[in-house]
């Protein structure tokens, strides 16, 4: 199945500069692409909410719900999502951060048009080949689910409010780089799947021994031996036979 076209794809535009979203907005629909605005990240993750987007970029600097706290939101529920974050000014520090809550990329503004539409457009040619690499979670139910994703930098530095929230949750994904790299689990969790590979397990076993059995018999036995001790000619004529009744 091919995936959409450029001009068929949605870019949420988020900044509290009224002049300069509408700026950008207006160069991302020249580029070919559908593009909404949001003024807050609250706002833009309302609209996320109501309709979908395959990108989103955002400022940084915003009022109440800054550009990184919007990414780590989005990285948290929408984890697909592909994000490119606006810097007003060169700061390493922020891009580094951003990069580890899965930036694609971050730009310092003013940012030409060439550029952020090239940038747009490989972000969204990448976000399909991330989802291939996604980990597919399952509840005990066997259902779907989408764990919490945490950097292994947060884990560290807010192991109190992690623990709580796998206990709440039931699992965390903690990443790096972008990476799947460990996963925890609450003892509910760990239960529940521990008494589902059990249960396998016994499966297996039960099926095992009513196949010994069977073989244990006298004329199983009897049929094992001719077949050891029968000749290639006796074997071919033996699986023709067979091959006869099924047939």
């Amino acid at each position: 199945m091919k995936g959409l076209s450029h001009s068929e794809k949605r870019i949420l535009i988020v900044d509290d500069e009224p002049s300069l979203r509408d700026s950008y907005a207006r160069l991302l629909s020249g580029a070919g692409f559908q593009v909404a605005e949001a003024e807050s990240g609250k706002e833009a993750l309302r609209q996320i909410a109501r309709e979908p987007f395959d990108l989103v970029i955002t400022d940084v600097r915003m009022p109440q719900m800054d550009g990184l706290a919007l990414l780590r939101r989005l990285h948290t529920q929408r984890p697909k999502l592909p994000v490119i974050v606006m810097l007003d000014t060169a700061s390493n520090q922020t891009a580094l951060r951003a990069a580890e809550l899965g930036a694609v990329q971050s730009l310092v503004k003013p940012i030409e048009q060439k550029i952020l539409s090239r940038w747009a457009a490989y972000a969204l040619d990448l976000a399909p080949a991330q989802k291939n690499h996604e980990i597919e979670f399952r509840d005990r139910r066997g259902e779907p689910r989408v764990p919490l994703r945490i950097t292994a930098t947060e884990a560290k530095n807010n192991l109190g409010q992690v623990l709580d929230r796998v206990i709440q949750d039931g699992a965390i994904l903690i990443t790096k780089h972008e990476s799947p790299k460990a996963a925890l689990v609450s003892m509910e969790e760990f239960q529940a799947l521990s008494r589902g590979r059990e249960t396998k397990l016994d499966t297996l076993s039960d099926e095992f021994d009513s196949l010994l059995a069977r073989m244990q018999t006298p004329r199983a036995r009897a049929g094992m031996k001719a077949a050891f001790h029968a000749s290639p000619e006796q074997l071919g004529k033996a699986a023709v036979a067979m091959a006869r009744r099924r047939g």
